[in-house]
């Protein structure tokens, strides 16, 4: 039996699973590779400059609860929510990763990344202060989601390699959701076979914003 997500089950069943602390490990096709030989650390990212890059992950059983943890590290102004409003669950409707099954696609999970821990606007993470920000989170996506930054005074043209993201670790303020809320993520669902797709996602160009997980 496996215990995940506070559940001990036998019926668990691994469907995605990229360790970039291997040193062996390869990211997925559609992905691209970057690496700190300081630290001895590699991770995934977009291969496309604004919007997101897929990878699909075959299921083949049925399944009625997905269950994940992420770990990610910022690179420069990322955005959170904080994208056209108007943008769907097919765009990119946020800075960060994207869970979804089926096509069409139903949300499951999604992790983004906020400006900085300090950045107290449209770009940083819901926080209970800035309770505009709760206004950008699509309706699909609901409390399905987490949201950190790497960054704690303000975005830096870096990746964030000694902050990881979704870890609640590192908190300026005790009131930010990436204090409250990290860690695996799990989901009670309708029955289902379908398939699934994690998507990196930015609306801007690489070299001004990204992750990489």
């Amino acid at each position: 039996e496996i215990t995940l997500c506070n559940i001990t089950s036998s019926d668990w069943r691994r469907v995605a699973y990229i360790n970039m602390t291997d040193p062996e490990a390869e990211c997925p096709s559609g992905l691209n590779e970057v690496s700190n030989s300081t630290i001895g650390q590699s991770a995934c990212g977009r291969s496309v400059d604004r919007g997101c890059s897929s990878v699909t992950f075959s299921v083949n059983t049925t399944y009625s609860q997905v269950c994940g943890i992420a770990r990610g590290y910022q690179y420069g102004h990322m955005d959170a929510f904080q994208v056209v409003t108007d943008e769907t669950i097919d765009q990119t409707y946020a800075d960060g990763l994207s869970i979804t099954r089926g096509s069409p696609r139903q949300h499951l999970w999604t992790l983004t990344v906020g400006r900085s821990e300090s950045f107290n606007g449209l770009q940083s993470c819901p926080r209970d202060q800035n309770p505009f920000n709760f206004s950008n989170v699509p309706e699909f996506v609901g409390n399905n989601y987490y949201c950190e930054t790497g960054f704690s005074s303000d975005f830096e043209g870096r990746i964030a390699w000694e902050d990881p993201l979704w870890d609640g670790q590192q908190c300026v303020s005790s009131t930010a959701q990436s204090c409250k809320r990290y860690g695996w993520f799990h989901r009670e669902i309708a029955p289902s076979q379908e398939d699934i797709e994690v998507r990196w996602c930015a609306d801007e160009a690489r070299s001004n914003e990204d992750f990489y997980t």
